[in-house]
């Protein structure tokens, strides 16, 4: 089944991005239980089974259920905030953590130096934590971590 803007995805397009998202954070994260999607711009959409309950043929959608991530090349794949946490509890690798004045910085928008780096490479996306909070995903770089947040998701600084 598909709409106009969005392909559901066969099971073994699944495992692929299941592959993916091991290969890059370690993660054995299984999502035969959603029905997947991709979107506009490699985008990957999850959502409840109960969606092939409906006609979505005759509707113009161009999203629907929850933004996992987006495809990247190179065997990449940059996770969304909900994505991150719900891979971030499985993840061994490509996971920093940062201290409580960097995390704030950080859902700020701003760019960041971690305090500890998991079995991290550079110039690839990484699952940004603070103790036992999963913050969202970002860019690791020598320098330190690129921030991606979206504008609309930043948290204010509030004085």
């Amino acid at each position: 089944m598909q709409t106009k803007e969005m392909i559901f995805l066969t099971r073994d397009e699944v495992k692929e991005i299941e592959r993916v998202v091991e290969k890059n954070y370690g993660a054995k994260f299984s999502l035969k239980e959603f029905a997947v999607a991709k979107g506009k711009e490699e985008k990957i959409w999850i959502s409840s089974k109960e969606i092939f309950d409906f006609n979505l043929s005759k509707l113009n959608v161009n999203s629907f259920g929850l933004n996992f991530g987006k495809l990247k090349r190179n065997d990449k794949i940059h996770l969304t905030i909900e994505g991150s946490q719900m891979v971030g509890k499985l993840a061994t690798k490509n996971l920093v953590v940062l201290d409580e004045e960097n995390a704030i910085k950080f859902m700020q928008g701003l760019d960041v130096k971690p305090k500890e780096e998991v079995n991290c490479e550079y110039h690839n996306f990484v699952i940004v934590k603070y103790k036992d909070k999963i913050l969202g995903s970002s860019l690791l770089t020598e320098q330190g971590l690129k921030n991606m947040t979206p504008k609309s998701r930043r948290i204010p600084l509030i004085l």
